[in-house]
């Protein structure tokens, strides 16, 4: 593993550590930059590639058909806000891929975070007058799937 421990060090100098499991054994471990198994990170982009993988796993488990269900087909208690007509149509594709519109410039992490259902409160800010399919960088996408 040595020359895999130089390569993070030389060249993926962002990542703190590296727990491997299989078979619900741990096979591997270690941290890198003075992290311990302790330390808490701020994971935005690695949650983001692990929520993609269990999306994965609930297709093939059957308890999602596939990625270009529309979204809202998971939250039938959602209410529309009147005049949205965006919304409907965007897909689990586009919250996977970021291109989905949503309804600000600046994403708004204080009033999704502030709020008692960060689900709706992040429903809420989807959509808008944007197109489905334009690359737009959020993490609010995230919180829904």
């Amino acid at each position: 593993m040595n020359n895999f421990e130089d390569l993070i060090e030389k060249e993926y100098s962002n990542i703190a550590g590296i727990a491997i499991r299989k078979d619900n054994h741990l096979i591997y471990e270690k941290y890198f930059d003075e992290y311990t198994q302790d330390d808490a990170l701020h994971i935005a982009s690695v949650t983001k590639s692990i929520i993609s993988i269990l999306i994965g796993m609930a297709i093939d488990k059957g308890y999602m058909k596939n990625i270009e269900q529309h979204v809202l087909d998971f939250f039938p208690d959602y209410t529309v806000k009147r005049g949205e007509k965006t919304i409907q149509n965007i897909t689990i594709a586009n919250l996977l891929s970021m291109t989905a519109p949503y309804k600000y410039k600046s994403e708004p992490y204080t009033k999704v975070y502030s709020s008692d259902d960060w689900v709706k409160a992040a429903l809420d800010l989807l959509g808008g007058k944007g197109s489905i399919g334009v690359f737009n960088y959020s993490t609010v996408g995230t919180h829904i799937l």
